[in-house]
């Protein structure tokens, strides 16, 4: 009774989220018109020194600079694709052709003009970087002055929804990227956005100003923005409450907690980073065997863990999405906490009295989870050794350089779009966690989906990827950390988690803060 009652209060709460998070991207009403000026003091969790120069963002870059750039267009509340600076987008019969129709008197913030030309400057660095955010592009036409065309070699109903979604494609002015080069870019973001750069210190804080030639009129509200690195949960409580800072984005999750307790709102995305242990199963016996991964599955109570030092804001995971996605796999019967099936599993695969192994993650990980999940193991026979890295070491791990037959920390962005996710990180040749082995089929699946226009065809086939992951358990789902921001009650339309996804950022453009 007592976790029924949890499970449902925590289904209110992420409804009740959800709903807040649609009204604060919504224009103000009648009865609350917008305020000119202020500037909005935002907090982030975590630096970074790649957030300018859009093909290399990175991390937590993605955070800093949404409101100095625009996209050609970008996902709405409703899942449809909205013009920003494309008015409009073809996509030829054949599918191998997609001709966008440019906003014309739209300036770069040097001063240099957005046109055709700016468009396929973006789009060849972006294709021809040593790590493409995009590929499938053959090349890029200028039609006219304010007509671009991409040729595709086959149709592929994904790039629409990257150019949407991914910081990649923001527009970057290639007068500033000609005249400065990338290093200096890395750190200057050089739009056509709302906001525009004044200063940065290094781990401390940027600043941004309103950008007076902003091709949406009458907009932005705010006078400028200033972002604050501030890693620390208690320093972070300290400053809203103190009205140092408006809002808290990326929070963690003791402070988001406390806030949402004291009264503050907050807004959290339907998706986010789902975390599961990998394997390297191709150095490991033990690994190899479909009864372990199985049995390890098992042997975790997942909603215990985050109903506890989760504190209802983390989501137990099943699968590789949110059973909230509308691609859940109810084929899929959950491997919900038994540790009597996981013993049994166990004595199946030869191991009645378990094993130990190696689990290495980052030393930010969230340390509670992985100490709940150590004790849970331990009460099988299975003895899990933690190692924490620094991000350079984990990052050698993430690339896919692993111990060999050890484990891994596993995570990896979940999207509105879950064959953008199978994509990107499920494919047996995905950068990430090189090591991992994954279903037989998978590959061919994935571009039988990328190549459909039909919704309901691509819906069946992302479940048929879901349950070939399921059914060989290629890793054990954890939980899903959400994106999370508190907001004082003064700040309207922060512009967060547009149809429930982290990178549809639009901070600052309709943001404006209430007396």
């Amino acid at each position: 009774m007592k976790r029924t009652f949890q499970i449902l209060s925590v289904t209110i709460c992420m409804v009740l989220s959800l709903a807040i998070l649609l009204s604060s991207y919504s224009t103000a009403s009648a009865a609350e018109q917008p305020r000119y000026g202020d500037n909005l003091n935002l907090i982030i969790r975590f630096p970074s020194n790649l957030f300018g120069y859009p093909p290399l963002i990175r991390g937590s870059g993605r955070d800093y600079t949404p409101p100095c750039f625009d996209r050609l267009f970008y996902v709405g509340d409703d899942g449809k694709y909205e013009p920003e600076l494309a008015l409009s987008w073809d996509v030829s019969k054949d599918g191998k052709a997609i001709t966008f129709k440019l906003r014309q008197g739209v300036i770069f913030h040097d001063g240099t003009p957005f046109n055709a030309q700016a468009v396929k400057s973006n789009i060849d660095k972006l294709t021809q970087s040593k790590r493409p955010a995009i590929t499938g592009i053959t090349s890029v036409d200028v039609v006219d002055d304010y007509t671009v065309r991409l040729n595709l070699p086959e149709y592929n109903n994904l790039i629409l929804f990257q150019f949407a979604i991914n910081p990649a494609t923001y527009m970057y002015s290639p007068e500033a990227f000609k005249k400065h080069g990338e290093d200096w870019a890395n750190t200057h973001p050089v739009g056509t956005g709302p906001f525009m750069f004044k200063d940065y210190q290094p781990d401390i804080s940027l600043t941004l100003v309103k950008n007076p030639n902003y091709w949406r009129k009458g907009l932005p509200y705010l006078d400028g923005i200033k972002i604050s690195v501030v890693s620390d949960d208690m320093t972070q409580m300290m400053a809203i409450k103190a009205g140092q800072a408006h809002a808290i984005y990326d929070i963690g999750l003791v402070a988001a907690d406390k806030l949402r307790d004291d009264g503050y709102p907050l807004q959290i995305a339907q998706t986010g980073t789902s975390m599961g242990i990998n394997f390297d199963v191709k150095n490991s016996e033990i690994f190899s065997k479909r009864q372990v991964r199985e049995a390890i599955g098992y042997a975790i109570d997942k909603e215990a863990i985050c109903n506890g030092p989760g504190r209802g804001l983390y989501i137990p995971l099943y699968q590789i999405i949110p059973h909230t996605s509308p691609d859940y796999n109810k084929a899929c019967p959950p491997r919900k906490y038994d540790p009597a099936k996981a013993k049994k599993l166990l004595a199946e695969a030869g191991y009645p009295n378990g094993f130990g192994f190696k689990l290495f993650l980052p030393d930010r990980a969230w340390k509670d989870g992985y100490v709940a999940i150590q004790s849970y193991l331990d009460q099988v026979g299975i003895k899990m050794e933690m190692n924490y890295l620094n991000s350079s070491a984990f990052n050698l791990i993430r690339g896919g350089k692993i111990e060999p037959g050890a484990t891994s920390f596993n995570n990896f962005t979940t999207s509105s779009n879950t064959l953008y996710t199978l994509d990107t990180f499920w494919r047996s040749n995905s950068p990430r966690y090189s090591y991992i082995v994954k279903p037989t089929g998978i590959d061919q699946l994935i571009d039988q989906a990328k190549s459909s226009r039909d919704p309901a065809a691509i819906k069946e086939i992302n479940q048929q990827c879901i349950k070939l992951i399921y059914d060989d358990a290629t890793i054990v789902p954890l939980w899903l950390t959400p994106r999370m921001a508190v907001v004082d009650k003064s700040v309207r339309n922060t512009g967060w988690f547009i149809n429930s996804d982290p990178d549809n950022n639009q901070l600052g453009t309709w943001t404006w803060l209430k007396k």
